[in-house]
């Protein structure tokens, strides 16, 4: 039995290093100063297109604060000189792609992930963005209303609130004290000639990195970018003072009071930038101290002495200058205690250091963020652009990794020693004001993949899927029951979430601790997920590591020891989690839909529980749920990635057909929902209102369930009517779509909005008038095309992970659905038409069963 990771030799670090890293790039900077970064992948036919533009909330110069940068962002959607703002949204959904952007200190980022069939339509509709915007001035005016919604939902918006009272606090002069999107004050004063005169200024194509991952030849590749981004001039790019922060010389501290339900802290160290020698010295650190349920602030505030529900610890250095920070989400009452712990652990390691295993497992982990970072086109795209538009260098990630393996446990104190000081100090909390409080616990060859092998196994009813993957070193297995709502028992709401989560920690064999050490120290990963109706496990590891990952997965599905303390632990951690949400005004008022729709229905409660019903559970009544959900008829176990089929075979129908309990599984089925129509307001204070509209759906195992798909297509992204009317005509919101909660038989389709509280009854009446207008047949063709390719590229692009394709696989042999189906599916969407979404309309949005919700103030 293997009790401890494989050796990780140097040599053999150094060889997976290399085969990472051994596919080639194409490096090319064009006559007008523009870099293009390239590597031609044709594992998939999809390719990522990104444009990197060296210019961000930093760079804004006189008007610093403003929030330029990422204003200019919204506005490059707003339209060209060829096309206007809708076709943008609208020719991108066309060719089966997505495009989005964000804007951050140092950087804006364009990108459009599509079918690499469409590759000169995507590089002719991201160069047309970014170098020939026009910024209409009305369009100026419009786009301020919807960002100003977006201020307020970060005011509304607790995680963020504590991360910009971090930077401005650790920050007195440097930018970074300066939130991206703005000072409202500020933000409001912009004119459309200073927005003008920033993208002139600053979008030029010497300021540009072009990054593209995908199934493209180099030639063709640099002729479409020479013949787009290349037709446009070198431009005058006058230098950016970025004032340099002064050394601090004493603690610093932020506090802020509001109505909050939990607590939340955090403590800042200023380091040095990323290219620094200290930087994967400081990285082991973060590692070392709070980057899994193993480290040692993990273990010892959470674990050993339930000061928090949640610490971690990053290192943030992308820039000349980064933060060293420590996060924790704690009760209220607790937070002073939880600090003076924290720098009690920090002045430990400064004085004692750690054990010389801990740095294996930073490079454990380093090396399998690294592999995990280049699963999609996408994130491989993100990697180049990042080494060459912020660090310089698209060869730093093989020199990082290289640097980190001749990381010592003495660095590790060193770095402590120099860093973490009381005089550098930032501290920053946020939660409710004092008040009496109830003290009751709370790679480059191209691959078509063999389809899933799936096999029954006689003994049990148990299935097994396998399909191998060996573009990258990794593999993944899944394990997936049936479980969640319709199968709790009343009054144990969340318990199936609880439990999923329980049987990755204790069992008869090892602590939760000791299998969070091991896991880590081998870079993989060991987690848990609930949903409505499959609650699932989910490890990953190296190839060197299967066996590992194969005991730690029987052991967790036959020998779960719900050990009393972890029970506490994460119950409590569980039930702070849904008091945080509450914190979250969309949240809080999806939670409240839910239980008015669904009324005494399971579905009324999500995964997650209800708090009254997870504080009465004990370790027994978990026991009892897993005696009737963990048996061999209940359970879905795929396998994907880069393995032997007879490692995984015989030691899966070992725990499957002998370890596992042949009891037969009694399947739960619930009549539908009795939803009787329901108009109100529910009083948050908060600066926005969330509007909430719910009608009945359909199940997954419904015929009708492909047209819910469109219709919930139809309704939601950037170039849906809905979308186009409320957000960017009249610019009353700034996001509204739809979504559904889905059941195997049955359901609710959600149409929801931010908007400002005056505005609320006005965007009610535009998502009536949406659904009027598609029960009359008026959707039109071109809607329906976009949806349709839209939905069928959703498929390919959704998978293309080892893990999301075993989750799939596994999801669909449970639903009793064939594990591909995407050719029927594809030919499902070609039949559905106006009519059809009309008809589902008629048949659903019944105004007699319709929930409607208003949330704010």
């Amino acid at each position: 039995m293997p009790t401890s990771p494989s050796h990780f030799s140097s040599e053999h670090s150094h060889a997976l290093i290399e085969r990472l890293f051994r596919a080639p790039v194409e490096r090319h900077t064009l006559d007008n100063g523009l870099t293009l970064v390239h590597r031609p992948d044709f594992s998939s036919e999809v390719v990522s297109v990104q444009v990197w533009v060296k210019t961000g909330s930093i760079h804004e110069d006189g008007l610093i604060g403003s929030g330029l940068s990422h204003y200019l962002e919204h506005m490059l959607f707003k339209g060209t000189s060829r096309r206007d703002g809708k076709s943008i949204s609208r020719e991108v959904h066309g060719m089966g792609g997505s495009i989005n952007a964000y804007t951050t200190f140092d950087r804006t980022v364009y990108y459009i992930d599509a079918p690499s069939a469409a590759f000169a339509e995507v590089v002719d509709v991201l160069s047309d963005l970014v170098l020939h915007s026009t910024l209409p001035t009305h369009e100026v005016d419009r786009e301020r209303d919807v960002i100003l919604r977006e201020i307020d939902m970060g005011l509304d918006d607790p995680d963020r609130q504590l991360s910009q009272a971090l930077f401005r606090t650790a920050f007195q002069r440097h930018p970074y004290r300066e939130p991206v999107i703005g000072h409202r004050p500020l933000y409001e004063k912009v004119t459309a000639d200073e927005l003008r005169a920033y993208y002139h200024a600053r979008y030029v194509p010497n300021n540009m990195v072009v990054s593209v991952v995908g199934a493209i030849a180099p030639e063709a590749c640099l002729a479409e970018i020479e013949q787009t981004f290349g037709a446009v001039p070198r431009g005058r790019l006058a230098p950016v003072k970025v004032e340099a922060e002064p050394i601090q010389l004493a603690a610093r501290r932020e506090d802020i009071l509001g109505d909050y339900n939990i607590f939340r802290g955090g403590l800042g160290f200023k380091v040095p930038h990323l290219s620094h020698p200290d930087s994967p010295r400081l990285d082991a650190l973060a590692h070392a101290l709070g980057g899994g349920e193993s480290s040692l602030l993990w273990e010892r505030l959470r674990n050993q002495h339930k000061q928090v529900h949640y610490i971690d610890c990053r290192n943030w250095n992308p820039g000349d200058s980064g933060l060293f920070w420590i996060s924790y989400v704690c009760d209220p009452g607790k937070s002073h205690q939880v600090e003076k712990a924290i720098l009690k652990v920090l002045k430990e390691v400064a004085a004692e250091g750690f054990p010389e295993s801990v740095v294996e497992k930073a490079r454990r982990q380093a090396l399998s963020a690294e592999i995990n970072g280049r699963k999609t086109m996408s994130g491989q795209a993100s990697r180049l652009g990042l080494g060459e538009a912020v660090i310089g260098d698209i060869g730093y990630g093989r020199r990082y990794l290289k640097r980190l393996q001749a990381v010592r446990s003495s660095d590790l104190q060193t770095v402590a020693k120099h860093y973490l000081v009381d005089e550098g100090r930032s501290s920053v909390t946020l939660g409710p004001a004092p008040k009496v409080v109830d003290n009751t616990a709370a790679l480059e060859e191209k691959l078509a993949l063999e389809p899933f092998e799936s096999i029954d196994l006689a003994s049990g009813g148990a299935r097994l899927l396998l399909q191998r993957d060996t573009r990258l070193p990794k593999v993944h297995l899944r394990c997936v029951l049936r479980g969640g709502p319709l199968y709790e028992p009343a009054g144990q709401r969340g318990i199936s979430t609880l439990l999923a989560e329980l049987l990755t920690k204790d069992t008869g064999h090892r602590s939760a601790q000791a299998i969070a050490e091991l896991v880590e120290s081998i870079g993989g990963s060991f987690s848990a997920t609930g949903g409505n109706n499959t609650i699932s496990l989910a490890l990953e590891v190296l190839p060197a590591d299967l066996e590992i990952a194969l005991e730690l997965l029987s052991h967790a599905l036959t020998a779960p020891a719900f050990d009393a303390t972890t029970f506490e632990t994460e119950r409590e951690a569980q039930v702070a989690e849904l008091k945080e949400d509450d914190d979250e005004i969309l949240e809080y008022g999806f939670r409240q839909l839910r239980e008015r729709f669904f009324g005494e229905h399971p579905f009324a409660v999500g995964s997650d529980g209800r708090v009254a019903d997870l504080e009465a559970l004990t370790a027994e009544d978990v026991r009892a749920h897993y005696q009737q959900l963990v048996r061999a008829g209940n359970v879905v176990l795929s396998v994907t990635g880069d393995f032997e089929r007879s490692a995984v075979l015989e030691p899966l129908r070992e725990l499957l057909e002998h370890k596992l309990s042949s009891e037969p599984f009694a399947e739960t089925t619930s009549p539908a929902p009795r939803t009787t129509a329901y108009t109100g307001h529910e009083p948050m204070e908060r600066e926005q209102a969330v509007v909430l509209q719910a009608y009945p759906d359909c199940g997954i195992q419904e015929v009708d369930y492909c047209v819910g798909e469109v219709l919930n297509e139809l309704f939601s992204g950037m170039s849906s009517r809905l979308f186009e009317r409320v957000r960017e005509d009249q610019g009353m919101a700034y996001y509204v779509g739809s979504t559904r909660v889905v059941g195997l038989r049955g359901g609710m389709f959600v149409f929801y909005a931010g908007t400002q509280p005056s505005q609320a009854e006005a965007v009610v009446a535009e998502i009536d008038r949406e659904v009027a207008r598609v029960a009359a047949g008026e959707v039109t063709e071109d809607e329906l095309a976009r949806c349709r390719t839209r939905l069928k590229a959703a498929r390919p692009m959704g998978k293309q992970t080892i893990g999301a394709r075993a989750m799939h696989a596994a999801i669909q042999v449970t639903y009793g659905l064939p594990i591909d189906d995407d050719a029927e599916h594809a030919m499902k969407l070609e039949t559905i038409d106006a009519a059809s979404l009309a008809k589902f309309v008629k048949k659903y949005f019944n105004s007699e069963r319709r929930v409607q919700l208003i949330v704010g103030p």
